[in-house]
Protein backbone atom coordinates (compact mmCIF):
# COMPACT_ATOMS: atom_id res chain seq x y z
CA UNK A 1 0.00 0.00 0.00
CA UNK A 2 2.95 2.31 0.69
CA UNK A 3 3.81 2.18 -3.01
CA UNK A 4 0.85 4.45 -3.70
CA UNK A 5 2.95 7.23 -2.19
CA UNK A 6 5.11 7.16 -5.32
CA UNK A 7 2.24 9.15 -6.84
CA UNK A 8 3.39 12.02 -4.62
CA UNK A 9 6.62 12.09 -6.61
CA UNK A 10 4.83 12.31 -9.96
CA UNK A 11 1.75 14.42 -9.22
CA UNK A 12 3.58 17.77 -8.84
CA UNK A 13 4.94 17.33 -12.36
CA UNK A 14 1.46 16.39 -13.59
CA UNK A 15 -0.02 19.51 -11.95
CA UNK A 16 2.67 21.73 -13.41
CA UNK A 17 2.45 20.36 -16.95
CA UNK A 18 -1.35 20.19 -17.04
CA UNK A 19 -1.65 23.71 -15.65
CA UNK A 20 0.75 24.97 -18.31
CA UNK A 21 -1.09 23.17 -21.11
CA UNK A 22 -4.50 24.37 -19.89
CA UNK A 23 -3.22 27.94 -19.65
CA UNK A 24 -2.21 27.77 -23.32
CA UNK A 25 -5.64 26.43 -24.32
CA UNK A 26 -7.83 28.80 -22.31
CA UNK A 27 -7.44 32.47 -21.43
CA UNK A 28 -9.31 32.15 -18.14
CA UNK A 29 -7.84 29.89 -15.50
CA UNK A 30 -10.60 30.35 -12.91
CA UNK A 31 -12.45 27.08 -13.63
CA UNK A 32 -9.17 25.16 -13.40
CA UNK A 33 -8.48 25.98 -9.76
CA UNK A 34 -11.25 23.83 -8.25
CA UNK A 35 -10.06 20.52 -9.78
CA UNK A 36 -6.47 21.28 -8.70
CA UNK A 37 -7.54 22.20 -5.19
CA UNK A 38 -9.65 19.04 -4.93
CA UNK A 39 -6.86 16.82 -6.28
CA UNK A 40 -4.33 18.29 -3.88
CA UNK A 41 -6.67 17.89 -0.92
CA UNK A 42 -7.29 14.26 -1.87
CA UNK A 43 -3.54 13.79 -2.22
CA UNK A 44 -2.85 15.10 1.29
CA UNK A 45 -5.65 13.08 2.89
CA UNK A 46 -4.56 9.97 0.99
CA UNK A 47 -0.95 10.47 2.08
CA UNK A 48 -2.04 10.81 5.69
CA UNK A 49 -4.24 7.70 5.59
CA UNK A 50 -1.63 5.56 3.82
CA UNK A 51 1.15 6.74 6.14
CA UNK A 52 -0.85 6.08 9.29
CA UNK A 53 -2.02 2.65 8.11
CA UNK A 54 1.40 1.57 6.90
CA UNK A 55 2.53 -1.54 8.77
CA UNK A 56 6.12 -1.35 7.51
CA UNK A 57 7.44 2.07 8.53
CA UNK A 58 10.93 1.13 7.29
CA UNK A 59 9.49 0.76 3.78
CA UNK A 60 7.57 4.02 4.29
CA UNK A 61 10.81 5.82 5.18
CA UNK A 62 12.53 4.39 2.09
CA UNK A 63 9.68 5.45 -0.22
CA UNK A 64 9.57 8.91 1.39
CA UNK A 65 13.28 9.41 0.72
CA UNK A 66 12.88 8.37 -2.91
CA UNK A 67 9.89 10.68 -3.36
CA UNK A 68 11.88 13.61 -1.94
CA UNK A 69 14.75 12.91 -4.30
CA UNK A 70 12.43 12.65 -7.31
CA UNK A 71 10.81 15.99 -6.40
CA UNK A 72 14.10 17.96 -6.37
CA UNK A 73 13.86 19.06 -10.05
CA UNK A 74 10.22 20.05 -9.52
CA UNK A 75 11.14 22.32 -6.60
CA UNK A 76 13.95 23.95 -8.55
CA UNK A 77 11.60 24.62 -11.49
CA UNK A 78 8.78 25.76 -9.20
CA UNK A 79 10.95 28.21 -7.26
CA UNK A 80 12.39 29.69 -10.45
CA UNK A 81 8.90 30.01 -11.98
CA UNK A 82 7.41 31.46 -8.79
CA UNK A 83 10.18 34.01 -8.26
CA UNK A 84 10.19 35.15 -11.89
CA UNK A 85 6.39 35.35 -12.01
CA UNK A 86 6.28 37.26 -8.74
CA UNK A 87 8.93 39.73 -9.92
CA UNK A 88 7.19 40.35 -13.25
CA UNK A 89 3.78 40.71 -11.63
CA UNK A 90 5.16 43.05 -8.95
CA UNK A 91 6.45 45.24 -11.77
CA UNK A 92 2.89 45.49 -13.10
CA UNK A 93 1.50 47.85 -10.48
CA UNK A 94 2.18 45.41 -7.65
CA UNK A 95 -0.39 42.76 -8.56
CA UNK A 96 2.20 40.08 -7.80
CA UNK A 97 1.35 40.40 -4.13
CA UNK A 98 -2.02 38.77 -4.90
CA UNK A 99 -0.34 35.73 -6.46
CA UNK A 100 2.14 35.18 -3.63
CA UNK A 101 -0.40 33.34 -1.43
CA UNK A 102 -1.24 31.04 -4.34
CA UNK A 103 2.43 30.15 -4.87
CA UNK A 104 2.89 29.56 -1.14
CA UNK A 105 -0.24 27.39 -0.91
CA UNK A 106 0.79 25.21 -3.86
CA UNK A 107 4.25 24.80 -2.41
CA UNK A 108 2.91 23.95 1.05
CA UNK A 109 0.55 21.30 -0.29
CA UNK A 110 3.24 19.54 -2.31
CA UNK A 111 5.72 19.78 0.57
CA UNK A 112 3.15 18.34 2.99
CA UNK A 113 3.04 15.12 0.97
CA UNK A 114 6.63 14.39 2.00
CA UNK A 115 6.49 15.89 5.47
CA UNK A 116 3.60 13.71 6.67
CA UNK A 117 5.25 10.30 6.07
CA UNK A 118 8.58 11.49 7.47
CA UNK A 119 6.95 12.78 10.66
CA UNK A 120 5.06 9.51 11.13
CA UNK A 121 8.28 7.53 10.59
CA UNK A 122 10.08 9.66 13.18
CA UNK A 123 7.33 9.06 15.73
CA UNK A 124 7.45 5.33 14.98
CA UNK A 125 11.23 5.33 15.55
CA UNK A 126 10.68 6.84 18.97
CA UNK A 127 7.92 4.36 19.78
CA UNK A 128 10.32 1.54 18.85
CA UNK A 129 12.94 3.14 21.13
CA UNK A 130 15.42 3.46 18.27
CA UNK A 131 15.95 7.19 18.82
CA UNK A 132 15.99 9.50 21.80
CA UNK A 133 13.38 12.18 22.48
CA UNK A 134 15.87 14.90 21.51
CA UNK A 135 16.52 13.25 18.16
CA UNK A 136 12.74 12.93 17.64
CA UNK A 137 12.38 16.68 18.16
CA UNK A 138 15.28 17.27 15.77
CA UNK A 139 13.55 15.14 13.12
CA UNK A 140 10.14 16.76 13.66
CA UNK A 141 11.49 20.30 13.43
CA UNK A 142 14.11 20.04 10.70
CA UNK A 143 11.97 17.80 8.49
CA UNK A 144 9.94 20.91 7.68
CA UNK A 145 12.95 22.85 6.32
CA UNK A 146 13.79 22.70 2.64
CA UNK A 147 17.03 20.96 1.67
CA UNK A 148 17.62 19.85 5.27
CA UNK A 149 14.61 17.54 4.99
CA UNK A 150 16.51 15.38 2.51
CA UNK A 151 19.31 14.82 5.02
CA UNK A 152 16.72 14.07 7.70
CA UNK A 153 15.09 11.50 5.38
CA UNK A 154 18.47 9.77 4.97
CA UNK A 155 18.92 9.77 8.76
CA UNK A 156 15.44 8.34 9.36
CA UNK A 157 16.06 5.57 6.84
CA UNK A 158 19.40 4.79 8.52
CA UNK A 159 17.81 4.72 11.98
CA UNK A 160 15.36 2.05 10.88
CA UNK A 161 18.33 -0.17 10.06
CA UNK A 162 20.00 0.23 13.44
CA UNK A 163 19.11 -2.01 16.38
CA UNK A 164 17.19 -0.67 19.35
CA UNK A 165 19.21 1.73 21.47
CA UNK A 166 17.01 1.48 24.53
CA UNK A 167 15.99 -2.17 25.02
CA UNK A 168 13.08 -2.53 27.40
CA UNK A 169 12.41 -6.25 27.33
CA UNK A 170 13.07 -8.38 30.41
CA UNK A 171 15.30 -10.80 28.48
CA UNK A 172 17.63 -7.99 27.40
CA UNK A 173 17.89 -6.61 30.93
CA UNK A 174 18.73 -9.96 32.52
CA UNK A 175 21.30 -10.79 29.84
CA UNK A 176 23.05 -7.49 30.50
CA UNK A 177 23.13 -8.11 34.27
CA UNK A 178 24.18 -11.70 34.37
Amino acid sequence: MEKLLYLNAVLPYVYLISFYVCSKISDTLGPLYLPYETAMLIQIVGTLIISLNSHDKKKLADINLKVKLIQIPYYIAFFIFAVLSFMVLMGLMGIGIFFLPIFIAIDAVIFATTVIPAEICAIKLKRLNKISFGRLLLYLIFNTWYVIDIFIAFMIKKDFKTPEQFPLTEGNITSQIG
